[in-house]
């Protein structure tokens, strides 16, 4: 099993949760109004010098759909890049 955190741009919110669904994964936690700071981004830090905060989605999913969600996360990536979307592929050893 895989864990897939997606951190991307609230402004694109619809966009990921869609990509989610299409992917056949309806379980995830999403924590929202995520502030920081990325290597090829400006801070969103949601303040007036520095604007923008994201979502980020915690999805534990079969080693196949991870790299299902993975590829349609590249793929939106390349679509929206400006907006900001990055996944993390972790292994889950256990689930309690």
């Amino acid at each position: 099993m895989k864990l897939v955190l997606i951190a991307y741009n609230i402004a694109i919110d619809e966009e990921v949760m869609e990509l989610l669904s299409s992917c056949g994964l309806e379980y995830y936690t999403k924590w929202q109004r995520v502030l920081g700071k990325g290597q090829l981004s400006e801070p969103h830090l949601g303040t007036n010098i520095w604007p923008g905060e994201n979502n980020v989605l915690a999805v534990v999913c079969e080693d196949s759909q991870a790299k299902q969600l993975s590829d349609c996360v590249s793929r939106l990536r390349k679509t929206l890049a400006k907006e900001g979307i990055k996944a993390f592929v972790l292994p889950v050893e256990n689930v309690i």
